[in-house]
């Protein structure tokens, strides 16, 4: 396969290092990852130890998705009309002191189920800030053609404290005393608000920094709230390119979701996966992931952005296919690491092209709006994932990772002209931050 033309162009030196404005950030950004994933243990755990109707445990995931439908857009408006890392630091605040309060609820014994839901819609709320921040102001802090290698660091470390350590962190707090998995991830929140904080204050005193990047976010302030949504919901969905990446976005969601809906049951009831094990089982997507991040900057770089991304997503419907195929636990575990690889390099490959390519004073608005459509989108995906799992539960593995093969094929050429886009950009970048 021929190298990408814009390689040569975007590859980073390897001494050449990301600095410490980004490795603070890296930090507050896996911070706050830990605590997402610390929540996502505890609360179920502290949950069945309150009720013991399904319907009322499950609602925690409808807390989790709402915010997504019904507060990112309005979040994308937001993060285009004020500084982005300020409003990461403000979004970790409110998280940190809701999670604090749901912290003394549980010591005192007054946590209810429906505080647990209030608690996780606030922290949910707070995420559609923090994680559009996280993947677009990355072009703030390192020069263009570090970003790749940036946007790995992020995946990895995001990979590593919501995938690997928070949900045994969790598991062993929860089991001391409940109380300390809720207590652990507002103190995740807090350090997130005050790290992120002296990033802020950091690129005050360096100048040079903020010169070379426009990602401010601020869009003109005269421009009403309705009407700013209506231009970022514009541009998603009214441009041929953003609206097939969008759509490209939701298939691969949905795909992964009809199989994620049922693994559990597949890892026991077919794999034979002992439930001890089964938390190892699932954080072997992490070990993948991990050698995704460290090798995508190195990848695109050798073969070109377009065969990462190809490759990434054709790679994660082809190893779904696997997993439902696999009759051995071992061979099903290589395989589900195997997806977590495919599925971070295609990431990160990915990432540049709302970092670069999307203007600034929309960037906000746009991440946003992806989000809404792939994460509102999921519960359909894992709803007909635990309809198939009824006839057998190989077939959400199969039909999961057809959808996730055919859904790039069909909107190929947009993926092509995605990264095209990004490493001219990128390009582009690089070469104005040189001069």
């Amino acid at each position: 396969m021929a190298t990408d033309p814009f390689s040569a162009a975007t590859a980073p030196p390897r001494e050449e290092r990301l600095g410490r404005a980004f490795h603070r950030f890296w930090t507050a950004g896996t911070l706050t990852n830990l605590g997402d994933g610390t929540l996502a243990t505890a609360l179920p755990l502290i949950a069945a130890t309150l009720t013991h109707d399904p319907l009322a445990v499950a609602g925690l995931t409808v807390a989790r998705f709402l915010p997504w439908l019904l507060v990112a857009p309005f979040t994308g408006v937001l993060l285009d009309r004020v500084d982005r890392l300020r409003a990461m630091t403000a979004s970790s605040a409110v998280a940190a002191v809701a999670v604090a309060l749901l912290a003394v609820a549980v010591a005192t014994g007054q946590a209810t189920v429906w505080a647990m839901y209030a608690t996780l819609f606030v922290v949910i709320c707070c995420e559609t800030v923090t994680d559009p921040v996280t993947r677009i102001t990355v072009s703030r802090l390192v020069p263009g053609r570090l970003l790749d290698r940036a946007n790995g660091r992020l995946e990895g470390g995001r990979l590593v404290a919501q995938e690997c350590l928070a949900a045994p962190v969790a598991g062993v707090l929860f089991a001391v005393a409940a109380v300390l998995p809720v207590a652990g991830a507002a103190v995740s929140y807090g350090l997130c608000a005050v790290l992120v904080l002296t990033v802020v204050a950091m690129l005050r005193r360096t100048p040079s920094l903020v010169a070379a990047s426009e990602d401010t976010g601020k869009t003109e302030p005269d421009q009403g709230t309705l009407r700013s949504l209506r231009e970022g919901l514009g541009y998603v969905f009214g441009q041929p390119l953003m609206r097939a990446l969008m759509l490209n976005n939701a298939g691969i969601m949905i795909g992964v979701q009809m199989a994620t809906a049922v693994l559990v049951l597949h890892a026991q009831e077919v794999l034979g996966v002992p439930a001890a094990l089964y938390g190892l089982f699932v954080s072997s997507i992490a070990v993948g992931g991990v050698l995704g991040s460290v090798s995508a900057s190195r990848l695109v770089a050798r073969i070109g952005r377009r065969a990462v991304m190809m490759g990434g997503y054709l790679g994660m419907g082809a190893c779904l296919l696997m997993v439902g195929l696999l009759p051995h636990a071992w061979a099903a575990a290589v395989v589900w690491s195997l997806l977590g690889l495919c599925m971070t390099v295609s990431n990160v490959a990915g990432s540049l092209f709302f970092q670069t390519v999307v203007p600034s004073r929309l960037r906000g608005r746009t991440s946003s709006a992806s989000r809404m459509l792939g994460w509102g989108l999921a519960p359909s995906g894992a709803l007909l994932g635990g309809l198939l799992g009824r006839i057998d539960l190989a077939l959400p593995f199969l039909v999961g990772g057809l959808v996730m093969v055919v859904t790039p094929l069909v909107f190929h050429r947009a993926v092509a002209e995605c990264a095209r886009l990004s490493d001219e950009a990128a390009a582009e970048l690089a070469a104005d931050q040189d001069r």
